[in-house]
C-alpha cells in the first residue's frame, strides 16, 4: 500500500490539479501486490489461533510438571515454554542427538503416537536426585541402563498423567506408554515428510538446564483441530474449587520423604572416659528403662514411643503425640 500523504501534501496536489499543472492520471499510484512465498514442502497445517491454543495447553502442562518435580526432587525446578514449530518429522528426528531419551505414548482416543524427548543431562539430574544425590552435571553422556529406565518409567507415568489433565479442557484422552528409546532413529511413528508440531519446553533443575520436546503429528492433531480455539479452551477450563489449591499442595507434600530416628536415651561423658571405652563397658543413660523413647521427625521430637520388635525387625509403638498445637495447624 502507498504511504499516507500528509495534509500539506494533499493541499499541494489539490492546488496543482486546480491550476492544471497536474493531471488526475498522474496522481494515480499503482499499488503493487505483495506476494508471500509459500513452501509446499513445509505447509502450515494449523492457524495461529490453533497454535496459540496448543501453547496454552503446554504452558499448563509445564506448570504441572514443575510443581510435581519440585516436590518429588525437593529441589528448585522451573519449566517454561520456549518455542512452537511446524516442521517435518524428519527434521525433528535429525535435530535430536544420539543417544537421547525419548518415549512414545498413544491413546485409544488419539489417531496415532506422540513422541516426547528430554535431554539426557536433565534425565541424569533427575535420576541423581531420586537416588539421593545432589543432581550435578553428569559429564559422560551415555544410554540409560535397564535400572535407570525402570526408575524413569515411573516418572513418565506421572508426566503423562499431568499431560492428560492439561488437555482435559480441550480433548479428553488416556495416555498409555508404548516404548522408551535412546536412539531417535528407532522412533518412526509417522512418515519422514509428514508435518508435526513440536512444542519445546525449557527445563531447569537446580543448575542443570535442558529441553523437553513434545512432538505432535499433524495427522493426530487434525482430529482435535476443530476444538483448538481459545474460546473453547477458556469455556471448558475447569474452575478451581474452594480449597482445591490446598488439597493439591497437600497431595504433593504427601509424597515427600521424612527422616525418622528414635532416641532411647542421652547422657554426657568427658573426653577421657570416651577414649578409654572398651568392649563390654556399660554406659548408663539419663532415662529409666521403663520410660518411653523419643521419636524425632526431621530432627524435631514429635512422638513418645515404646521400643520392641515386629516380624524380626526393631520397631516402635507410638504412645503419645507431642506438639499438638502444631499438628492441628498442619505442622
Amino acid at each position: 500500500m502507498a504511504d499516507i500523504l500528509s495534509q500539506n501534501e494533499v493541499d499541494t496536489l489539490l492546488k496543482a490539479l486546480a491550476a492544471g499543472d497536474l493531471s488526475a492520471e498522474e496522481v494515480k499510484v499503482e499499488e503493487t501486490k505483495k506476494v508471500k512465498p509459500y513452501d509446499f514442502t513445509r505447509p502450515s497445517k494449523f492457524s495461529k489461533e490453533q497454535i496459540r491454543t496448543i501453547e496454552m495447553v503446554h504452558e499448563s502442562f509445564a506448570r504441572g510438571v514443575s510443581n510435581y518435580f519440585s516436590a518429588r526432587l525437593r529441589s528448585f525446578v522451573d519449566i517454561t515454554k520456549a518455542s512452537t514449530d511446524q516442521i517435518t518429522y524428519n527434521e525433528f528426528i535429525r535435530s535430536i542427538s544420539s543417544p537421547s531419551f525419548l518415549f512414545v505414548f498413544t491413546a485409544e482416543e488419539l489417531n496415532g503416537n506422540v513422541v516426547i524427548e528430554i535431554n539426557l543431562k536433565v534425565i541424569f539430574a533427575i535420576i541423581d536426585k531420586l537416588l539421593g544425590g545432589g543432581g550435578g552435571l553428569y559429564q559422560k553422556i551415555r544410554p540409560l541402563t535397564e535400572i535407570e529406565n525402570s526408575l524413569m518409567r515411573n516418572e513418565i507415568v506421572r508426566i503423562l498423567s499431568i499431560l492428560k489433565d492439561s488437555w482435559s479442557s480441550i480433548y479428553s484422552f488416556t495416555p498409555n506408554l508404548v516404548s522408551i528409546e535412546n536412539n531417535p532413529q528407532f522412533v518412526q511413528v509417522v512418515p519422514a515428510n509428514e508435518m508435526v508440531v513440536v512444542v519445546t519446553l525449557d527445563m531447569k533443575i537446580g543448575e542443570i538446564e535442558g529441553f523437553m520436546n513434545v512432538c505432535w503429528p499433524s495427522s493426530l492433531l487434525e482430529v482435535i483441530a476443530p476444538k483448538l480455539y481459545a474460546e473453547s479452551y477458556f469455556k471448558q477450563e475447569k474452575q478451581i474449587k474452594p480449597g482445591q489449591l490446598r488439597e493439591d499442595i497437600i497431595s504433593l507434600l504427601n509424597n515427600a520423604k521424612l527422616d525418622l530416628h528414635v532416641v532411647i536415651g542421652k547422657t554426657m561423658i568427658n573426653l577421657s572416659d570416651l577414649l578409654n571405652l572398651e568392649v563390654g563397658d556399660v554406659i548408663m543413660l539419663q532415662r529409666h528403662v521403663d520410660e518411653p523413647a523419643s521419636l524425632y521427625v526431621n530432627g524435631r521430637e514429635k512422638f513418645l514411643c515404646s521400643v520392641g520388635t515386629h516380624k524380626g525387625f526393631n520397631a516402635v509403638r507410638i504412645t503419645e503425640v507431642l506438639n499438638k498445637e502444631i499438628d492441628e495447624n498442619g505442622g
